[in-house]
């Protein structure tokens, strides 16, 4: 009888009645990719991602995030007395990093990588609107002329990041969080004029206000991360 009963086993095994694990190939595992869309302090950005190893902890990310302000501001300089300050802010950087989750189970992550910004500057142009009283001394917009100043990095720029959040979702659509800052380099003070100006000795002060600001390298953002998996 048990050999009865073994027969009808084999029997069974041998049509493949059984249920068997399904098996998910080692290279579809690197393969896996996603977009991320980004918004935060330094404007929205687009990147794609791709894994680079199968324990799921190693991504590559490449990308990049645009910002830009360039509305007249109107100050007041005195009594009856206003300035029109046009700046010139734009952060457009193109990214390459890498992500590392350091625990295979959990979305925390580090990551770290090398930018390029065409745009490394900040500018602002200076004019008067109408006569400008400084405690005694009148200026007319013409004596004021123009004055044009503006602050220089590097265009090759440094980061370093950490958050919550995979790359590669685990489900179609995946949300995170990021913290990180951009090294700029020292900046560089660029000072370019017309009209009263001329008459002092202002150029001789840019080495020391270059000196001055030479700890402003860094620009820190936060992000909020929405991700969409490819596959």
């Amino acid at each position: 009888m048990i050999r009865i009963y073994l027969c009808i086993l084999v029997s069974w095994l041998s049509q493949g009645n059984v249920f068997s694990a399904k098996v998910i190939p080692p290279d579809s595992l690197i393969n896996q990719q996603s977009l991320s869309l980004q918004l935060g302090t330094t404007g929205p950005g687009l990147f794609y991602n791709r894994l680079l190893s199968r324990s799921n902890r190693l991504t590559l990310r490449v990308g990049g995030q645009y910002f830009a302000y360039n509305k007249s501001i109107r100050v007041k300089a005195a009594s009856d007395s206003y300035i029109h300050i046009k700046p010139d802010l734009t952060i457009g950087i193109a990214q390459a990093n890498l992500k590392w989750h350091p625990f295979q189970r959990g979305s925390f992550f580090v990551t770290g990588g090398i930018g390029y910004t065409w745009h490394p500057d900040m500018r602002f142009v200076i004019t008067a609107e109408n006569k400008l009283d400084l405690g005694g001394l009148e200026l007319t917009p013409e004596s004021v002329g123009t004055i044009d100043l503006g602050f220089r990095w590097h265009p090759i720029v440094g980061y370093l990041g950490w958050g919550f959040g995979r790359s590669i979702p685990k489900k179609r659509l995946g949300i995170g969080f990021e913290m990180g800052v951009f090294y700029l380099g020292k900046p560089r003070v660029q000072l370019a004029y017309e009209g009263f100006l001329e008459t002092t000795t202002i150029d001789e002060q840019v080495p020391t206000v270059e000196r001055n600001l030479s700890n402003y390298r860094y620009l820190p953002t936060v992000n909020l991360t929405l991700s969409y998996r490819l596959n």
